[in-house]
This record gives structure tokens, sequence and C-alpha cells, in this order.
């Protein structure tokens, strides 16, 4: 494996304040999402594992969009959100990684669409146990689940992310999924990347494999990393987090055949190169999102790679 290179990068968006971050994400035209909340965290509602709070809480989300920040207030919350996903120049979607299927059939909607001034339109299940979520340009709504939602929880007795990986439409109806076969059953999706409309790749627990699912067909790539939580892809080049004895460390793998190795330790950093304190990361085809308290930064693997001739 080549030496280890530090990589010094400038942030693409500030943030002030003194809210908390809650989620984070990269738009299909590069816009950057982030959901603030005044409380560091939230007092779930008691006696419900789901994605209720005890007290409706206010939050804003704010869209980095041309170099122009666009704020969308959402007061009065009742839900825990971990997503944040920018629909179109006149929605966003923000989601809560928990349901709680109750008796006589109800299930809660952990899907609600916003429109731009902070007003609700519409609500959806999408399940239970939900890892990861993305939205494409062109009306795909992702979702991929870890074990509880595949195996069930919070009185789910055939849960929705039993599949382990989902297409929804922007209404929340169930268009595409992964059909688990046994020998690439997905029991936990620890990352997901939505490359482009119609090809999303995920990587799952228990075979640490790659699964490319493109237009309707879905073939399999073998990493040799275990326990990474996002990845960046760039024809046939991964960027990796370090996984379970790596964390906060990032991996170069090159595709040989069917396998990607490791060729190379990228060490992201600051413009004066130092550590950079992230919060949440989040991976949309080659760009890597690193999310700090007051900072995004965005690496591109795709300039890195056309930068470095390799």
């Amino acid at each position: 494996m080549k030496k280890a290179e530090k990589v010094k990068m400038q942030p693409v968006a500030l943030w002030e304040g003194n809210s908390f971050v809650r989620a984070a994400s990269l738009g299909p035209n590069g816009e950057i999402c982030v959901l603030w909340t005044i409380c560091e965290s939230e007092i779930l509602a008691e006696g419900v594992p789901g994605g209720m709070v005890e007290q409706p809480m206010d939050h804003e989300a704010v869209i980095f969009k041309d170099g122009q920040y666009i704020k969308v207030p959402l007061k009065n919350q009742k839900w825990s959100y971990h997503f944040i996903e920018y629909l179109s120049d006149y929605e966003l979607l923000l989601a809560s990684s928990r349901s709680v299927f109750h008796e006589g059939g109800k299930e809660e909607r952990n899907g609600r669409v916003f429109d731009l001034t902070g007003k609700i339109t519409r609500s959806f299940c999408l399940g239970d146990g939900i890892n990861h979520l993305s939205a494409t340009g062109d009306g795909r709504i992702w979702t991929g689940y870890f074990d509880e939602g595949v195996y069930g929880n919070n009185h789910w007795e055939q849960p929705i992310g039993e599949k382990g990986l989902i297409g929804w439409d922007t209404e929340g109806n169930m268009v595409e999924w992964h059909d688990q076969p046994r020998d690439h059953f997905i029991s936990d999706c620890y990352a997901m990347n939505v490359v482009a409309d119609g090809e999303v790749w995920f990587y799952f627990y228990d075979d640490f494999h790659i699964g490319i699912w493109k237009n309707g067909e879905t073939v399999y790539r073998i990493p040799d990393i275990e326990g990474a939580t996002v990845f960046a892809v760039h024809e046939d080049w991964i960027l990796f987090s370090g996984g379970y004895a790596n964390h906060g460390r990032y991996f170069l793998c090159k595709r040989n055949g069917n396998r990607y190795r490791t060729v190379q330790e990228l060490i992201l950093s600051d413009a004066k190169g130092r550590k950079i304190d992230i919060l949440l990361t989040y991976a949309r085809g080659a760009k890597l999102l690193l999310q700090s308290e007051k900072e995004s930064y965005v690496f591109d693997l795709a300039d890195w790679i056309r930068q470095n001739r390799m």
C-alpha cells in the first residue's frame, strides 16, 4: 500500500448560530442540506421506542445552493428526525429512522414532506430501522435498513424493511426493492450511495459485499474492508471510511475484476492540515460530505483521481 497522503480542504459552506446539527445531506445537484435543532438531544415519548418526542421541538432546515442559504422554519415538530433530503426546488423530505406499529394496524408515518415555508404537505411510512436514506433527481427515495428494520422490532411482525433496501416514489409508494437472495442477504445495510438516477450502490452485513443496483439488475463485488459506514465512488475507485478498526480514517480502493483492493490511505483535513471534527458524513456518487459543527467540507473523489493521474 502507498504511503498515506494528507488532503487539505477548504469548507464549501460556513454555519452560524447555537443550534445543534441533527442531519445533513448532499442533493442531486450539489445542494447541501442541514437540519438544526435547539436541543442537543430530545426526550422520546415514554413507552414509545420510535421517533416521537415527548415535547414538540423547533427545528430549522437550511439549504445551501448556488452560494445562497435558504432557511426553512419547522415549528413544533413532534418527531425526532434523522434524515433530510432535497426533493425539488419546492420540497424537503424529513424522516425518522424509527416507526412503531400500533394495535389495530396503525403505523407511524415517519417520512414527512414539507414545502419551503415549513408547511407539511404529506406524510407516509417508510418502515422502522432506517439506517440510510437518499433521494434522486428523478423522484426516487432510497432507504437502507439496519438489523432491527430487517428482522423486526417496535411491534412489526412483518417489517417493511425486511428487504434490506427499498426504492419509493415521492408519495411513499414502494416501487423497487432488493430481492434478498440467499447468497447476498442484507442483514444490515451499513452504507449506501445513490450514484445516479437509476443506480444505487449498497454495502451490507453479513458479507460486507458491495451491491450495485442499476435499472432493475444487481451485481455484487467484494471489497477488502469490513465495517465501513460511508463510501464515495468514481469509475474503478471507491473511497471507504475505515471500518471497524479504523474509525475516522479513509482508504482508497481500486477495482481488480470482481474485487476492490486497498491501495492508499487519504487523510482528509482542513486547509491548515488539522483533523476535522466530523459529526456526520454522507456520500453521493463521487462526492463525500463531511459535516462539522460550523463547516461543511466536500471531498470530490473524481477530481482527486484526475488531479493525481491515478
